[in-house]
């Protein structure tokens, strides 16, 4: 018979050595001697000739001393070599003599196996690779390499996923190597954690020498979405935009877009197991996103190209946006009294406008023709327009977002110079006293130029000395006679005309100025009250004006107080005490009568305020 051993484990040789006949107790082994190959000498015996067999001698050769020994116990008996050693291969004999029957004769022939080494696991840069490899891309090649040294008889070397056999296709290089290359052309999802195992067998005895890899691989995004329906934004409203991706491994990175512009996320989120990531931005669309597209990207960093794209061109709803402009063929500086004008109205909006409209100073202007007033939608015509046309312009529009108004447009129509009005026409002087007399105008264009006449009761026109300053103009004057006094004529030109009629003041001998007028007293309280009159002629120079409060029980100064008009508040006051109040105008000629009130302050609680009386002189 053939016993199959691997070199360095145990293995036994089987020795029948149960006497022939069992039913003679007397009889039982007395030596077992164990023989190899050719040789005289045994190499391991068993005497029991001498006592019991649990009592028996055990003897091996040299070589054997330390791995062999008889089992008895077991039927049969067997010499066990532990380990066992290629050198030991080779044919055995087993003698073993009984008591009375006879000596029996037993071969048996042992074939030792040399099991190969370890596989080694190798990429195609001869990187050693154990356990999880990876993580490789979705659709790359995978190439692992399993080399095997050693092994008697020469083993197979075999690939395996799990129980299903992939590749038994190997070779022998010169140096013994024997190698097995395992190509899979492109990795699907389905090869994430798959266990990868190259065997090594070269006998039926010992389990296949084995090593394994785990694959992990990196998963480009499956799925991109933005989440909700498509509706119309509007401009200046935020709002929360949501994007969904799926299938990535590791977990995608999305990225939301604006056109060129990349948008900066809230807050991203990953599921538990690391499939879906979403992403959440909140935007502020403004009108100039209309049109723009809108996206969210799901990319994964570590595969090239595995970015997708999911999104829409935005519909953005704003407040109508006006422009306001001249007629292309007017310029400002060329636009005078009695030209026609027309203004422009440009628009865009979404949705388009409903209604449109058209304001000046800020009211609305409607169409009337007796006034040169046309208004035909974005179209503004002012036929002959006057000074009184001058102003500002707009354009205004709805829609279901709002109102929009236009850029303001000041339109300016030149005029030759008018007076100015609400100026000082009066003037005082003394005989041989210098008086300056000023001339102000309204003109466009502001450049102009300035003429002044004296016009006297003797009809002399006299041209005066002047100084120009814009669209002022000072003329000094000296009345010396009688005859000085009278009127002076002021005029003003510029590129547009002359003014048609002059500016008309008068001078007369200078003299105290007139008393105040309509003078009351209101905001009275515990401790103050306010003093308002009108003022008088200011007897043709300049004036200020002089309050006094008395005590009106001991007619004792209180207090007094001046200002360049006749509006007086007086603090720190005695409440319930009534008060005399004087009131005149001076200038450098004297002073005006005086206007005497009389009042009181509140007593305590009475109410804080209360309206005053018109003063009588």
């Amino acid at each position: 018979m053939t016993v199959i051993g691997v070199a360095g484990s145990p293995v036994n040789l089987p020795c029948n050595i149960t006497p022939p006949g069992e039913e003679d107790a007397e009889d039982a082994i007395a030596l077992v001697l164990w023989y190899k190959d050719e040789s005289t000498t045994p190499i391991y015996s068993l005497d029991a000739r001498q006592g019991s067999l649990d009592q028996a001698r055990h003897a091996a050769k040299d070589s054997l001393n330390a791995r062999a020994h008889l089992s008895i116990s077991e039927r049969p008996a067997f010499l066990k070599l532990d380990p066992v050693m290629m050198e030991d291969e080779g044919e055995y004999k087993c003698r073993a003599d009984f008591k009375k029957a006879r000596t029996r004769y037993m071969s048996v022939f042992l074939k030792v196996v040399v099991p190969p080494s370890k596989p080694v696991i190798t990429d195609r840069n001869k990187e050693v690779l154990q356990s999880l490899i990876g993580p490789y891309n979705e659709g790359e090649p995978l190439m692992l390499i399993c080399e095997v040294i050693g092994g008697q008889p020469v083993p197979t070397v075999t690939w395996w996923r799990e129980s299903v056999l992939l590749d038994d296709t190997y070779d022998i290089n010169p140096n013994g190597v024997i190698r097995n290359e395992l190509l899979i052309s492109s990795l699907q999802r389905h090869d994430l954690m798959a266990v990868l195992s190259c065997q090594a067998s070269n006998n039926n005895v010992s389990l296949p020498m084995s090593s394994s890899v785990t694959v992990d691989m990196n998963f480009r995004p499956l799925d991109v979405m933005i989440e909700g329906d498509r509706q119309p934004l509007s401009a200046h409203k935020t709002v929360e935009l949501v994007c969904r991706a799926t299938g990535s491994r590791p977990p995608a990175v999305i990225s939301w877009w604006k056109g060129t512009s990349k948008l900066k996320a809230l807050k991203d989120n990953i599921s538990v197991d690391g499939n879906v990531t979403t992403s959440i931005i909140t935007m502020t669309p403004s009108s100039e996103d209309n049109g723009k597209h809108l996206s969210c990207r799901a990319e994964n960093p570590l595969i090239a190209g595995s970015a997708i794209e999911y999104g829409w061109k935005l519909e953005v709803h704003y407040i109508p946006q006006l422009t306001l402009r001249l007629g292309s063929k007017l310029r400002h500086s060329h636009i005078q009294e009695g030209n026609d004008v027309y203004l422009d109205c440009s628009i865009i909006a979404s949705p388009w406008v409903n209604e449109i409209g058209w304001r000046f100073g800020g009211k609305e202007l409607h169409t009337n023709t007796s006034a040169g007033i046309i208004v035909s939608n974005q179209s503004l015509v002012l036929q002959k327009v006057q000074r009184t046309s001058r102003g500002h312009y707009t354009c205004v529009a709805s829609n279901s977002e709002g109102e929009g108004e236009s850029n303001v447009v000041q339109l300016r129509v030149q005029y030759s110079p008018l007076c100015k009005p609400g100026q000082k026409v009066v003037y005082g002087a003394a005989r041989h006293e210098a008086v300056n007399v000023l001339c102000e105008v309204e003109a466009d264009p502001r450049q102009v130029n300035f003429h002044w006449e004296f016009n006297s009761s003797s009809d002399n026109l006299q041209v005066l000395r002047f100084v120009p300053e814009g669209l002022r103009s000072v003329a000094t004057y000296i009345p010396r006679t009688e005859q000085d006094y009278g009127t002076l004529l002021c005029f003003a030109e510029n590129s547009v005309g002359r003014q048609k009629e002059p500016c008309v003041y008068i001078v007369v001998p200078a003299g105290p100025p007139d008393p105040v007028q309509n003078c009351f007293v209101t905001n009275q309280t515990e401790d103050s009250f306010r003093v308002e009159c009108s003022e008088g002629y200011d007897g043709g120079v300049s004036q200020h004006f002089v309050l006094e409060v008395y005590d009106a029980v001991n007619n004792v100064l209180q207090t007094n107080k001046t200002s360049n008009e006749p509006l007086f508040n007086v603090k720190g006051l005695l409440p319930g005490t009534d008060y005399l109040i004087i009131v005149y105008a001076m200038n450098s000629k004297g002073r005006s009568e005086s206007i005497a009130l009389r009042t009181s302050t509140l007593t305590t609680p009475e109410s804080l305020t209360r309206v005053g009386k018109l003063a009588t002189r």
